[in-house]
């Protein structure tokens, strides 16, 4: 199953439903999808979506995804990476009000350095993903806590 997540923003995602939409429509995406496509006024033809979703149904939807296609907001891109899913992350963009600035860019362009997710900038290039997902060979996301709590344990003399 695909989850795929536009955030709570107060802005419009529209880029990434309707490019959704249509791979699923044309047989690109062949898996079930299920979306929360939050403020979009564009409604969804050819997959599973809700407005908005509770905690419990979110964190079923993402234990029970193989593939998270989100905004790249920090908040979904951490929850995808730490429960191991293969995350595409599609940033959002001020230049088509989709946002008030470009930091998603920077999350997304960062994350890409370290190879854990699959950054897509133009939405043109989904399609693409999507016909090669399954060569795309992520990096699991490491937090560093372990070497926090070394260097903690180290300073203090235990």
């Amino acid at each position: 199953m695909i989850f795929c997540i536009v955030g709570s923003q107060k802005f419009q995602f529209e880029r990434l439903i309707r490019e959704m939409d249509r791979l699923v429509g044309d047989g690109i995406i062949q898996d079930e999808v299920i979306a929360q496509i939050g403020v979009c006024h564009y409604e969804p033809k050819h997959l599973k979506w809700q407005r908005f979703m509770d905690k419990n149904e979110f964190d079923h939807n993402i234990a029970e995804c193989d593939v998270l296609v989100t905004h790249a907001g920090e908040g979904c891109i951490m929850t995808g990476l730490l429960k191991g899913r293969k995350v595409i992350a599609v940033p959002r963009f001020a230049r088509f009000g989709e946002h008030l600035n470009d930091h998603q860019l920077q999350i997304a362009r960062a994350m890409e350095k370290q190879n854990c997710l699959i950054n897509v900038e133009d939405i043109s290039m989904l399609e693409e993903v999507f016909l090669h997902l399954d060569e795309y060979q992520l990096t699991p996301y490491e937090t560093g806590k372990e070497r926090i709590i070394q260097t903690i344990c180290d300073f203090i003399g235990e």
